[in-house]
């Protein structure tokens, strides 16, 4: 029976036309569990918590709950510069097809954010409150979108006098 295990799962994982329908996504338990001791975007140091750099990770924390790679709900706010400009970006797996997730690069959705205050938390409150799209992590998203926008602003220039 063994060796007809490991022939399904490598019939499951081949890359032909015919076996992708029958491939399927891991449950998100078992994938943190693969994850959580071991993976190239854990970034630990000394005295301080395992951060995490994976794309879809909201708070860049080690943690199950805001994990990009084992939830099947990610969310993740970031910025893109295009340009000039900075572009406030949410990542989400709201609207994608089950042929998507199989497919890294294109797993997160990247949807743009409004850069006014307002707009922006609305929007924010629209998807992830109104939608019931991870309600729980709200008020952290609207904390990093207000933090985001903190970033953007340009320095204020210091004015140093002279000696006369």
């Amino acid at each position: 029976q063994g060796s007809k295990g490991k022939l399904a799962v490598q019939l499951a994982l081949t890359s032909s036309p015919h076996s992708r329908r029958f491939a399927m996504t891991a449950p998100a338990n078992l994938l943190w569990e693969c994850v959580k001791k071991n993976n190239a975007f854990m970034r630990k140091s000394v005295n301080a918590p395992t951060m995490s750099a994976e794309p879809g990770n909201l708070m860049g924390l080690h943690s199950s709950a805001f994990s990009g790679l084992a939830n099947t709900r990610a969310v993740g706010l970031s910025t893109k510069k295009s340009g000039k400009n900075k572009v406030l970006i949410m990542m989400t797996q709201l609207a994608i097809r089950k042929s998507r997730k199989m497919r890294p690069k294109s797993m997160l959705p990247k949807t743009g954010i409004k850069r006014n205050s307002k707009k922006g938390e609305a929007q924010l409150e629209k998807i992830m409150g109104k939608g019931f799209y991870r309600p729980d992590l709200l008020p952290l998203a609207i904390e990093k979108h207000r933090r985001l926008m903190r970033s953007f602003r340009k320095p204020r220039s210091k004015v140093v006098k002279g000696k006369k």
